[in-house]
């Protein structure tokens, strides 16, 4: 066993530095860029029951600390994703790295992507992940983050219909954040993805309107990290479901505080805008920690600073 492997319910990776969905695309367009070998994992970019042409423009801008975003879920659909989009990304990928994210507006829309997916591809991804993060759309995902029952009811289904791993990725922004992981607990889901990006806007001074077409969007980057850390905090002492975390982690030492607030693996997404090679960089920060303590696993780690 490797000392940087990480296991997420049944799912098992390299190193729990995981590529998030949407900032890291479906993998292959960043090979030119990258060593897509040192990731754990890559969640692909979202795919709908029917295809997105997304938010209006402008959809991205910076501000402070990081950036704001306003995607809306764009995608090409499920024929276009199985056919086109999938194929490249087993390419430049290997199984135990692809975890394929889904969301629709309907249990039913959700678990049909499911299924589709993993009746094509079952044997060469290593999860499904159930997006119920995304803040950018009006219906759907929203909702399977704010009512404990939906999300309960969501995840069992999905769960009933595939055979392979299932992450339930939520927005943890909504008051209930920790009654709704709980419910989504006691489905045996393998493990829980956070996403913490609080909403704001920024105004164009010389337009004198809001920069984003959508006005509003998450904001994402390192002045974010400590709301996500209290979340991972919050989540482990209140459920046993292996934890993914993810808002504003860019170094080694991020992903490690990550871990020791509960977290069993962490997403990476919009450091890498700036910085494409950064994962890489993390991983052998990661692997020198390890060698410099002596640790066995970093699983040891996950939690610590509770007890």
């Amino acid at each position: 066993m490797s000392s940087l492997e990480t296991k997420l319910g049944r799912a098992i990776f390299r190193n729990p530095v995981l590529g998030a969905s949407g900032c890291t695309g479906h993998g292959y367009e960043m090979a030119e860029y990258t060593d897509l070998s040192r990731y754990g994992a890559v969640s692909l970019k979202t795919v709908t029951y029917h295809a997105r042409p997304g938010n209006p423009p402008e959809r991205v801008n910076e501000v402070p600390g990081g950036i704001i975003s306003s995607i809306g879920l764009q995608n090409p659909g499920p024929d276009v994703f199985l056919e086109e989009i999938m194929p490249k990304a087993l390419s430049a990928l290997d199984r135990d790295q692809i975890v394929v994210s889904v969301a629709g507006d309907t249990v039913e829309e959700y678990v049909e992507l499911c299924q589709r997916t993993v009746e094509r591809y079952g044997d060469r991804i290593a999860a499904v992940e159930l997006n119920a993060a995304c803040p950018n759309v009006n219906h759907g995902t929203g909702y399977f983050s704010r009512d404990a029952h939906a999300a309960r009811e969501l995840v069992a289904a999905a769960k009933g219909a595939v055979e392979v791993p299932v992450f339930y990725k939520f927005n943890t922004n909504f008051e209930n954040y920790l009654e709704v992981a709980t419910a989504v607990s006691e489905t045996g889901v393998d493990a829980i993805y956070t996403s913490n990006t609080p909403m704001g806007m920024k105004i164009d001074l010389r337009k004198k309107r809001p920069v984003l077409g959508n006005v509003v969007g998450p904001v994402c980057g390192p002045a974010i990290r400590p709301i996500g850390m209290l979340r991972i905090w919050n989540l482990y002492q209140a459920v046993s479901v292996p934890l993914v975390a993810s808002g504003g982690a860019r170094t080694w030492e991020d992903v490690i505080e990550y871990m020791l607030a509960g977290a069993a693996a962490v997403g990476v997404g919009s450091a890498q805008f700036p910085h494409p090679d950064i994962v890489p960089q993390i991983v052998s920060g990661l692997e020198a920690y390890v060698e410099r303590e002596k640790l066995d696993s970093l699983s040891v780690l996950v939690g610590a600073a509770h007890r």
